[in-house]
């Protein structure tokens, strides 16, 4: 797990726990034309890690950034610029993200369940 601490106190609010990290370095490169067809050269996003955890302190931010299907681990330098994506995973026929409830009354008494209800808010494609 990386754990990387931003010393800022607002994140993008699209930012969630399972999104895509990635970083790159933000000094000046030059590149050779022919590098730019090897992921390993200078210039090319580098996938850090699927993000985990988030948590906010007093005074900065860290993440925690589980590297661990995306080996070699990128780790990113102190002047490196992150960025995110959103991970677009399935589990088995299920698309997207989904919820599951269990209901249960442990009364002896009979009960009823009047209505059960769900809103559903589109926040990323």
């Amino acid at each position: 797990m990386i754990a990387i601490t931003l010393n800022i106190k607002n994140l993008n609010n699209s930012l969630q726990v399972g999104d895509i990290v990635y970083a790159t370095e933000t000094t000046q490169q030059v590149v050779d034309v022919t590098d730019l067809e090897d992921n390993t050269g200078l210039g090319v996003n580098k996938i850090v890690g699927i993000l985990r955890r988030i948590t906010k302190n007093a005074n900065n931010i860290v993440l925690d950034v589980d590297e661990s299907l995306f080996l070699p681990a990128n780790i990113p330098s102190s002047g490196s610029f992150l960025m995110f994506s959103k991970y677009s995973q399935t589990d088995g026929d299920v698309n997207g993200y989904y919820a599951e409830a269990t209901f249960k009354n442990n009364s002896t008494e009979k009960a009823e369940l009047f209505s059960v209800g769900s809103e559903v808010i589109i926040n990323s494609k």
